[in-house]
């Protein structure tokens, strides 16, 4: 008999554990900040080999109705370039007068970029509803599909559950798929995967950790493997997302 409730016990919980869901949502609160910080490292073989590393800022400024209104600045970029065997380096916290030609040329467009704040406007599902530039004159187009981060679905997720998402960014299109593979007390642990289209031809794969009080994306690990034009591109991004 003590085997058979045990047995019955086991089962109870075993199912319990896999029944537990949880909703997904941004749940930011004004006042809120967070660093950001992006690297990414891509190799074109012997063509170039390039590494780029960001922080940017987040102060949630307002979470009215359905929206989350963030402020969001630079304050860090390094880049680090091996082009057919000529190795550059730039480092927007060195002086300017440390620098060669090429980290002055860098300078002149990445100091627009720090020098520049937005105005980002999140549903709660994580979608880009607005952006505009508050300050400063810099062309951040090619930041906005990054900073759309995640878009979580309306229902609930438990292990096993899976959605998808598209982008487009820079005439190539991205379909991700997400497949909970985790959920902790804390974290809820996805897997994704996907193709590249359009201009380019590929696939994707990474993981990613989500914060389940606040829908913050913890951690990101995306890796990409395409060719574009005949030329076979790996490219490795790893984004952390930190309150202070």
């Amino acid at each position: 008999m003590k085997k058979v409730l045990l047995a019955l016990l086991l089962c109870v919980g075993t199912l319990a554990f896999a029944q537990e869901k949880v909703l997904l949502r941004l749940n930011y609160e004004e006042g809120d900040k967070y660093e950001v910080k992006t690297v990414m490292n891509q190799d074109m073989g012997e063509l170039m080999d390039m590494g780029i590393s960001m922080t940017m800022n987040l102060n949630v400024t307002d979470t009215k109705d359905n929206s989350i209104v963030t402020e969001a600045t630079f304050s860090k970029v390094k880049m680090t370039m091996d082009y057919m065997g000529q190795s550059m380096v730039y480092d927007s916290t060195m002086d300017e007068s440390e620098m060669d030609e090429f980290a002055k040329g860098a300078h002149s467009e990445m100091k627009k970029l720090m020098e520049t704040v937005m105005i980002i406007e999140n549903d709660k599902l994580g979608n880009i509803k607005d952006t505009e530039i508050k300050t400063g004159i810099a062309d951040v187009d090619s930041f906005k599909d990054n900073m759309s981060g995640m878009v979580y679905p309306e229902e609930a997720v438990g292990v096993g559950s899976k959605w998808t998402a598209s982008k487009e960014q820079k005439g190539m299109n991205i379909n991700s798929t997400y497949e909970v593979t985790s959920i902790t007390d804390d974290t809820v642990e996805i897997k994704v995967t996907g193709t590249i289209a359009g201009a380019s031809e590929g696939t994707l794969n990474g993981k990613s950790s989500i914060e389940i009080k606040t829908g913050n994306v913890i951690k990101s690990e995306v890796n990409m493997a395409f060719s574009i034009e005949g030329q076979e591109v790996k490219s490795d991004v790893i984004i952390t997302s930190v309150k202070q």
